[in-house]
């Protein structure tokens, strides 16, 4: 008796699978913010040099009946766009520029000096946000990004390590401490009383929603029948990006940063409450040997779909004997050295590692500063998510019609020119410039899916969580990396934009050399992908090719 026949027993479609499959949709809507949060709570709002008047009494006298914008004129300079400088200041108060017939602009030459009585902020868009609070402009506007950087570190510790206790110790105990862990460290963050302690608390947040991430979609898929695992895994992913466009109604109506973070932070405890509820997977269970709980678990999923008579039928010894199956069929276990000594198996991890780090790390940096790409950062956070939706459902069709190497490179080569192109084009046609981006980013959404589907055609089953494991750090990597390139824009405003434009278009080269899978049977071992890599160099057709894997099996 299969896994599958014994989870019929209990019903693998029913109110039980229902629930689980609403419960992680919505899970994925918080989720899926966690990293885009400092678009909104680390926005650097419009600032200037607090102004720092004369000691005249005269002086003082005069400042106090001018307007604001009078004070700025007098005390600040402008900069080459005609816009008050941020970072600098007179030296003296300049009160001749009181008089309209001298310009502003005729102020190159007088002495300035730097911001040393702090920053005034703009407070009309974001009433707090981090930069506002711990004064992260000028001199110190990179502490941003490494603040983001240090965020998306989080994950890239995480996803190994949870992956192991996960498979030692369970989905359900792995993914209550982590909801329960994101609403305690996620309700500290929102008081951070400094900004080590607040890149601290932001770190183990990442690791709790990887931890979360990954076990929450396991436990699904574990107690849910094969024909839904597609459904689900699209289902998912909708749900993310529409949980993207609902992080940017959400921080425009709240515009405090430490209100925004205490939104996202609070669910985790129902969350947390719900899991405790959620049985664990009964697969994990018997494959673990654990076939008394695993047989009340059945149960309980028996009585909730309504087929309680017939959970009833099944006895401990049915478990056993799939245990035994189970154990007899594992054979031999492959590790990361067998991948690395197996040239096939090397250039496949290279290659298409090479092409997941480009995709990521092109859009992840612009992902994570909206504000580049419009005036309105809160429209354009909900658009960037909207633009996901047709693409993912898109790409459910052409996955059953279109070759994996070509469907590759031309999302690649679409990120890359989007990107590429938004360079030449002025800042003033930020309409121009965001209907560009968010056609880039509906290809980054599209080439998410393709990519899952192409990566796990060439993975042999024996390798394929460790070969996930690989991708996903690569990934991690890329975007964390992403995060640190935003740091050269102060040497060169379109760096960064370069890097981002430029290495997928170089990385749709990498495509040619991998070996095409549309159509083709998933590989067992790694053995089995060698021999298919043979044939397809000797153009033998595709439907050689399978006839003689499914031979060579037999």
């Amino acid at each position: 008796m299969d896994f599958d026949e014994i989870l019929r027993h209990a019903g693998d479609s029913g109110r039980f699978q229902i629930w689980m499959i609403i419960l992680l949709n919505v899970l994925a809507i918080v989720l899926c913010s966690h990293d885009f949060l400092e678009n909104f709570t680390a926005a650097i709002p419009a600032h200037h040099c607090s102004v720092n008047l004369d000691n005249s009494r005269s002086e003082i006298s005069t400042a106090m009946n001018l307007t604001t914008e009078a004070l700025m004129k007098v005390s600040i300079p402008m900069g080459p766009n005609q816009k008050p400088e941020q970072c600098r200041r007179f030296r003296y108060t300049q009160w001749q520029f009181l008089d309209s017939n001298i310009s502003t602009s005729n102020s190159t030459e007088l002495e300035t000096e730097p911001c040393l009585d702090g920053w005034t902020y703009d407070h009309s868009v974001f009433t707090s946000t981090i930069v506002s609070e711990w004064d992260l402009v000028c001199d110190f506007q990179s502490f941003k990004y490494y603040a983001q950087a240090t965020s998306l570190a989080g994950h890239l510790v995480a996803g190994p390590i949870c992956g192991i206790i996960s498979d030692r110790f369970g989905r359900k105990p792995l993914l209550m401490c982590g909801c329960l862990a994101y609403g305690v460290l996620g309700t500290s963050c929102a008081f951070a009383p400094n900004f080590s302690f607040y890149c601290a608390m932001r770190f183990l947040l990442s690791a709790s929603t990887s931890t979360i991430m990954i076990n929450s979609l396991i436990l699904v898929l574990e107690e849910t029948s094969v024909q839904w695992y597609a459904t689900v895994i699209v289902l998912n992913g909708l749900f993310g990006s529409i949980g993207l466009s609902t992080l940017g109604g959400i921080a425009y109506v709240i515009l405090d940063w430490h209100l925004l973070l205490l939104a996202y932070a609070l669910p985790y405890f129902i969350f947390f409450i719900l899991f405790c509820w959620v049985p664990e997977s009964v697969q994990w269970l018997i494959i673990n040997g654990k076939t008394d709980q695993a047989w009340k678990e059945l149960q309980r999923i028996a009585s909730i779909n309504g087929k309680k008579d017939m959970a009833q039928s099944l006895t401990t010894e049915d478990l056993r004997s799939k245990l035994k199956e189970d154990v007899n069929s594992t054979g031999k276990h492959f590790k990361i050295k067998d991948i690395i000594i197996s040239p096939t198996m090397r250039k496949i991890m290279l290659l298409n590692s090479s092409l997941i780090f480009a995709e990521f790390f092109s859009i992840y940096g612009l992902l994570l500063d909206v504000q580049m790409l419009g005036k309105n950062i809160f429209l354009t956070q909900i658009l960037l998510g909207v633009i996901d939706i047709p693409s993912k459902l898109l790409t459910y069709f052409t996955l059953r019609n279109v070759s994996r190497r070509p469907l590759t490179a031309f999302l690649l080569l679409a990120t890359g020119s989007c990107i590429t192109i938004n360079i030449f084009i002025s800042e003033e046609m930020y309409v121009l410039r965001l209907i560009i981006f968010i056609l880039g980013k509906g290809s980054f959404a599209a080439f998410t899916c393709v990519s899952t589907a192409y990566s796990n055609e060439l993975m042999p089953v024996a390798v394929r969580s460790t070969l996930s494991g690989v991708f996903l750090t690569v990934a991690r990597s890329a975007v964390v990396l992403s995060a640190l390139t935003l740091v050269t824009r102060k040497y060169f405003e379109h760096l960064p934009m370069i890097l981002y434009g430029v290495l997928p278009i170089v990385a749709t080269i990498t495509v040619y050399f991998l070996p095409e899978t549309f159509n083709l049977p998933f590989t067992d071992t790694i053995q089995d992908m060698e021999k298919r890599e043979r044939l397809m160099s000797k153009n033998i057709s595709k439907k050689e090719s399978q006839d003689f894997l499914e031979t060579t099996e037999c």
